[in-house]
């Protein structure tokens, strides 16, 4: 979804819109974003709460903390440095017409502080913001997550009722997110969602529950989704109603795809193997390449979804032979947190 998602964000400027670079209106990839963005990066941050309580079982807290600073604050320094200034360079270049050349943009990266976007030219975090916060949540909630991984004895989360457990995520997401917004981000939120997959993804039997009712969680997943876009179209203006309904769709997509995913994705093969260890720098690199790529192919002559499609290709393949190269070099595996691994194992994200 990462291709796709920020490839549509080419053609679209209207409302909450905007990007490196703009290809021209094409509306109908609107609902990429309406359908996707309010739960995904909620799933992220559940996925890695949850994959916080496996590493704690094995790990102690100080070589969590230790692994927390290799595989995730050096790889957001290295990158806030080392690549996310190619994202800031090419909208300054693209919509402002700089000439300065990419080494001297650097001063105007990091003293041209406006909306953290860097779609202005401006200083961002880019797409690493989602690492720094990860890397704040695993530290500081590591004495909570340290000691109830540790325990033996733990509360009987699958005793709580479905309908409660969506109506409980729903209002403590929906009251969470009034506060504490840093560039647009409720940090607040999403502590709550990586909290929430440390105790609930982990627990066997709440995952059973999630199983059984995987139908309805889906379904409400996918009316929600199919929901939001026929309201956009009716033209609600309402903030309130926008705000509400973005919540709903967040925690019943957190549950959907979790449930969904225990379902159905329980297994290994091939392509597991490989994309797993891959992910996170995939998703270190794939957007500062779309961006770059997206600067050159917005600007053929052809019909925009050709456009679109080219850019999605492109900037796949183009990052995947990016991280062939980094995990065969050591200060590319350091800088990237790409994590050595035998030859037996699968790393999870």
């Amino acid at each position: 979804m990462l291709f796709p998602f920020h490839a549509a964000m080419c053609f679209l400027s209207g409302g909450y819109y905007g990007y490196y670079v703009y290809g021209g209106e094409m509306p109908a990839l609107q609902y990429i974003d309406l359908a996707v963005y309010p739960w995904w990066m909620s799933l992220m941050f559940a996925l890695a709460g949850a994959s916080a309580y496996f590493a704690l079982k094995k790990r102690t807290a100080a070589e969590y903390a230790k692994e927390r600073v290799l595989r995730l604050l050096i790889p957001f320094v290295s990158g806030l440095l080392l690549w996310i200034p190619i994202q800031s360079f090419t909208a300054d270049v693209f919509y402002n017409g700089y000439q300065g050349g990419f080494l001297r943009h650097y001063s105007v990266f990091f003293t041209k502080w406006t909306d953290l976007t860097g779609y202005d030219g401006g200083f961002t975090p880019g797409h690493l913001w989602f690492i720094l916060f990860l890397f704040v949540f695993s530290l500081v909630f590591l004495p909570l997550n340290a000691w109830y991984a540790k325990r033996d004895k733990k509360p009987e989360l699958s005793k709580i009722p479905v309908a409660v457990m969506i109506a409980g995520g729903f209002v403590l997401l929906s009251a969470c997110g009034l506060v504490a917004n840093v560039g647009g981000k409720g940090v607040l939120e999403f502590a709550v969602c990586f909290l929430l997959g440390f105790f609930l993804f982990t627990d066997d039997d709440v995952i059973e529950k999630l199983k059984r009712n995987w139908i309805l969680l889906c379904g409400l997943w996918l009316v929600m989704m199919i929901f939001r876009c026929v309201m956009r179209n009716v033209g609600i203006e309402s903030e309130a109603f926008w705000y509400l309904d973005f919540r709903a769709l967040e925690w019943t997509g957190v549950l959907g795809a979790a449930a969904v995913g225990a379902k159905f994705l329980d297994f290994k093969n091939g392509f597991t193997d490989y994309f797993s260890p891959a992910c996170f720098p995939i998703y270190w690199l794939h957007q500062t390449v779309l961006a770059a790529a997206a600067f050159f192919i917005v600007k053929i002559d052809c019909a925009g979804f050709i456009r679109f499609l080219l850019i999605i290709f492109v900037s796949f393949a183009v990052t995947l032979g990016l991280y062939e190269v980094c995990k065969r070099a050591a200060p590319l595996r350091f800088i990237t947190g790409i994590k050595k691994r035998k030859s037996s194992e699968v790393i999870s994200p």
